[in-house]
């Protein structure tokens, strides 16, 4: 009786589903990453002092995230879901054609309330442009990645007789990001700077001035 009950596993306690702990703790781990890289930067940040910045060992953090640059890649692609998930808002369809340049300001606008999350994508972003950085594929997949959605996006207004046939896709979908990457530069820098996102609006309320069309209902 007494080595059976040796060998029982330890229960888990009630009410937590296996491995909530695990996921709790690699949140905290990136929310604690964010901040840090978005201050050090990643070629001045070491492991161990990340650990500190969390709260725990070296061989606890790297049980983890067992490389910094595993840790920064996960870091920039939760910050990524983040933003995709501020555009497809819970129980609404997602953003269509200019709808979806539309949900961009508001994604400035939001970002603007999140100033760690824009300093970690500018801070890395200015060193992920060195081919050799780590986090270069992801900088690159980034803009390939949110100049697709654009790019989609206004196909979808062509599809819907809302976009000019003459529109240079490539070239606003490239203008678009720039903008949003190079305004929140100002803004970071510029403590003064009144609002970014009123910036963009105009932005895309000129594209759409100048290559939009009205919508024309099915007859």
């Amino acid at each position: 009786m007494q080595a059976a009950t040796a060998a029982r596993p330890p229960r888990r306690p009630s009410g937590r589903p296996k491995g909530a702990d695990g996921t709790i703790r690699r949140e905290e781990i990136l929310t604690a990453a964010t901040q840090l890289f978005s201050v050090e930067g990643f070629r001045g940040l070491t492991m161990s002092a990340i650990a500190r910045g969390c709260g725990m060992s070296l061989s606890g953090l790297v049980h983890y995230f067992p490389t910094k640059d595993l840790l920064l890649q996960a870091t920039m692609d939760r910050r990524d879901e983040v933003d995709q998930a501020r555009i497809a808002q819970p129980g609404q369809a997602h953003p269509r054609g200019w709808a979806y340049l539309e949900s961009l300001v508001e994604l400035v606008r939001l970002n603007q309330q999140q100033q760690g999350i824009v300093r970690l994508f500018t801070t890395v972003a200015a060193e992920a442009v060195d081919p050799q950085h780590p986090a270069n594929a992801w900088l690159r997949s980034h803009h390939q990645s949110s100049a697709q959605r654009i790019r989609q996006a206004l196909g979808e207004a062509a599809e819907d007789g809302t976009l000019a046939e003459d529109a240079p896709v490539d070239s606003i979908a490239r203008s678009l990001i720039a903008a949003m990457d190079g305004l929140q530069i100002q803004w970071l820098s510029d403590p003064g700077y009144p609002d970014m996102a009123e910036d963009f609006e105009m932005l895309v309320s000129t594209i759409r001035n100048r290559w939009g069309l009205p919508h024309t209902p099915n007859s």
